[in-house]
């Protein structure tokens, strides 16, 4: 008898054990934060060939509370007049099972009404920046830059006091110029909305001097997970298939009541039949948050 209330004992004290397990990891689960920038190049892959189903499912696969794109397409023929950021928000919500809301700021308005004459589209051609998030979007902004570019930004419901910016700067060394140009317009700005994340394709080097302003209000994430051992996928940190650049960002203001946690290069060929998904590698960076919810 002694025996059997020995072994009842440990059983029960297994089962309390396994329930306090679990729901420590789910407390720890929510606590989570995990944000990815992605330049989607319109939807193609490498070798430009058209497939927006491909990368709704790369997106589905992140496992991400917040995902900010560059290079969105709205009504351009040449991609089938697709409405992309509803498109993947609806695809998305297939993949997942979930509803996912997105938001879409237009930089680039192209005089292309092909579309609408096809009776295929609402309005002309326009690129921009967009966000997608199985969460609820409780407030958006979004900014202008110089030379056609823009910066949106959002806040979702379960980290409202975190203010989120993506944004794709102007490309090429050439144009130098126009990137310290569009980040002297943006990070006033992104100032005024308090402590949060910045993150996009900035087309530049972490040691271009466009960047200085830059590293001055905002810690680079890859770099700190890196210092600290807490990076994964694609060693070099290389956000370009094929070359060793790393022009795709994620920053974090030090007063965020976040605790980065890991960041990470992800490599889409490691998603199955898919090879590269864009001709840029997305980056996951995921975060604690400080104190109780």
């Amino acid at each position: 008898m002694l025996r059997l209330f020995i072994v009842l004992l440990f059983l029960v004290a297994g089962a309390v054990y396994s329930v306090s397990d679990r729901q420590t990891a789910v407390a720890s689960e929510r606590d989570a934060f995990r944000v990815v920038t992605f330049n989607i190049h319109k939807g193609a892959d490498g070798e430009n060939r058209y497939n927006l189903e491909r990368t709704i499912e790369a997106i589905a696969r992140f496992d991400a509370d917040l995902v900010g794109v560059q290079e969105a397409m709205r009504n351009d023929p040449q991609l089938d007049c697709d409405d992309q950021p509803a498109l993947i928000a609806e695809g998305l919500r297939r993949a997942t099972g979930r509803r996912w809301a997105h938001a879409y700021a237009k930089s680039w308005v192209y005089e292309n009404r092909d579309c609408v004459e096809r009776g295929r589209g609402d309005g002309v051609a326009t690129e921009g920046v967009a966000f997608f998030t199985p969460e609820r979007i409780v407030a958006t902004d979004q900014i202008r830059l110089p030379e056609s570019r823009v910066a949106l930004m959002a806040r979702v419901a379960t980290m409202p006091d975190v203010p989120v910016i993506v944004t794709h700067l102007a490309a090429s060394r050439r144009n130098q110029s126009q990137r310290i140009s569009q980040l002297d317009a943006l990070l006033p700005w992104a100032a005024q909305h308090g402590a949060g994340i910045l993150m996009g394709d900035l087309n530049s080097r972490p040691d271009g001097s466009e960047l200085i302003p830059v590293f001055g209000r905002y810690r680079d994430s890859w770099f700190e997970a890196s210092e600290g051992g807490k990076t994964a996928g694609v060693a070099s940190g290389s956000t370009r298939p094929g070359g060793d650049a790393r022009v795709d960002f994620v920053f974090y203001a030090p007063g965020t009541p976040l605790l980065l946690q890991s960041v990470e290069v992800i490599d889409t060929t490691t998603l199955p039949a898919y090879g590269e998904v864009s001709d840029h590698r997305p980056v996951a960076a995921t975060f604690r948050r400080r104190g109780p919810r």
